[in-house]
């Protein structure tokens, strides 16, 4: 058992694991802590019987140590014991079939995970469960904090590849800040940069004030005095531009071969490649004294992340543009923008669950914001709001759809904008409208957007209608899935609406 945990901890874990039972089904569930020797041990438990074996400790070379540290990051399950056939011996061997891991994080460190077995009416644990169970997850990491048996400042700091570090820190980034594909393609470039001839290392930081992340690629493993250098010259770099650089507590190092040839390491150079905030990204090329590829390394690789960023706010530009087509002149809809806008920024964060592009999620984010664009031309202030409509106010209403996709056709946009407007009142059986389109016959992004806009309708104050609390408006549409709603999709909303 931990130090300190005392019979108050122990009511308290339990009734926040107990909603593994209330909110995700699960008939039984376990509490592992990480203890001493690299291992985690149980701290509390629901429904496990006599003859439901559970291990009092998760040790390395386990089954389900293995698939914790493999789903680290985010809940993870299994409903075929097929699927992983070590760890599923270690589930008929306790009489379950069903697992739902669910990882506590402080900081950076991995400090625990909930093991829920076999959800009630032996359903099996699906993509909806997720958002739940993040939710569960950061009740008990609240706890775990207010207790202080994990110190986050004093966790270690585990290096992790570089798209890795700058998606999680560019997660709140501004509009003008680097997309996630962008710092994918910047990634690669350096990679490709670290095999040229004269480049014996480059190395990466990226930082957001808190933490920082330090990528390297190189020719021969560094000594100890090699890495100092290294960190020196990016420091000073940062501290020139009036920047407070986190403790070394709260750095991450990681090196890998990159597959070049120069041996010789005798000059380093150093450049800020953009200055945040919330980023500061840093790049340093050590290189054989004299040689010009350094600097042309760091101009290409900074003229890159400017391009980026440009591309950034050429498209809120076009944002703002969109906010302006639905108010033109000063005729203002506030219920109307106030809508558009909530639906567009939950639209987005669906678009970015499911990785898509930079042009699909920009695609996304705009016809979610002008989905309504057409009520703007019909009898809005009467219709819109509408409780019980009449025939006449229903077909007025289902016009919006067209109108709306007529008003942007003429738009140089890339990706169907058109459509994605024109489409998102189709339903996933083939019975809503303009054209009855039915499964993926319906344009994704505006699956996406339908998804988002009921989800607001649902839960939003401004709605039309009372609203209902979000737990029960994700049970409504999880209930539609598959008739109303792309089944594949619910999940993500899930995600993206608990996020």
């Amino acid at each position: 058992m931990l130090p300190g945990w005392d019979p108050e901890c122990e009511r308290r874990t339990k009734e926040i694991l107990y909603r593994c039972l209330e909110e995700l089904g699960a008939t039984r569930a376990a509490l592992y802590l990480a203890g001493s020797e690299d291992c985690f041990e149980i701290i509390t438990s629901y429904g496990f019987g006599k003859r439901e074996a559970i291990s009092a400790a998760v040790r390395p070379g386990d089954p389900l140590y293995d698939w914790i540290r493999r789903h680290r990051t985010t809940p993870a399950y299994l409903n075929d014991v097929h699927e992983d056939p070590p760890l599923g011996r270690m589930l008929e061997n306790s009489g379950t079939t069903r697992l739902l891991t669910i990882p506590l994080t402080i900081g950076e460190r991995l400090v625990g995970f909930i093991d829920a077995r076999d959800k009630a009416r032996r359903l099996p644990y699906g993509a909806e469960d997720v958002g739940t169970a993040r939710a569960v997850a950061a009740a008990l990491e609240g706890l775990l904090k207010e207790l202080r048996l994990y110190e986050q400042e004093e966790a270690p700091v585990e290096a992790e590849a570089l798209p890795t570090a700058l998606q999680r820190m560019l997660a709140a980034a501004p509009p003008a800040g680097l997309h996630r594909q962008s710092v994918e393609e910047l990634a690669g470039l350096l990679r490709t940069y670290g095999r040229l001839p004269g480049v014996a290392t480059l190395a990466v930081m990226v930082t957001d004030g808190t933490t920082v992340r330090v990528e390297v690629f190189r020719t021969l493993p560094l000594e100890q005095q090699e890495r100092e250098a290294l960190a020196n010259h990016q420091l000073r770099a940062l501290e020139e531009i009036g920047v407070r650089v986190p403790p070394p507590a709260r750095w991450g190092w990681s090196e890998e071969d990159s597959g070049g040839e120069e041996r010789r390491r005798e000059e380093i150079r150093t450049a800020v490649l953009h200055a945040g905030p919330p980023v500061w990204l840093v790049a340093s090329v050590v290189s054989p004294a004299a040689s010009p590829v350094a600097e042309l390394l760091l101009t290409a690789a900074g003229r890159h992340v400017a391009q980026s960023v440009l591309l950034r706010d050429y498209r809120r530009a076009a944002r703002n543009a969109a906010r302006v087509l639905l108010e033109p002149g000063e005729q203002s809809f506030p219920h109307l923008r106030q809508h558009s806008q909530t639906v567009s920024e939950l639209a987005q964060r669906m678009a970015a669950v499911l990785r898509l592009s930079e042009q699909e999620e920009e695609l996304v984010t705009t016809a979610a914001y002008l989905h309504d664009l057409g009520m703007r031309e019909l009898d809005y202030p009467r219709v819109y709001r509408m409780e019980r409509p009449g025939e006449l106010e229903r077909r007025l209403y289902q016009r919006h759809p067209v109108i709306g996709a007529r008003i942007v056709e003429s738009i140089t946009f890339p990706g169907d904008l058109t459509g994605a407007i024109r489409h998102h009142h189709e339903r996933w059986d083939g019975t809503g409208y303009p054209h009855r389109l039915a499964g993926r016959g319906i344009p994704l992004a505006s699956r996406i957007i339908h998804l988002a806009e009921v989800y607001d309708v649902l839960t939003s104050n401004s709605s039309y209608r009372r609203p209902i609390g979000r737990k029960a408006a994700l049970e409504t549409i999880r209930a539609e899935a598959g008739r109303q709603f792309d089944p594949d999709l619910t999940g993500v909303l899930e995600e993206a609406a608990t996020s």
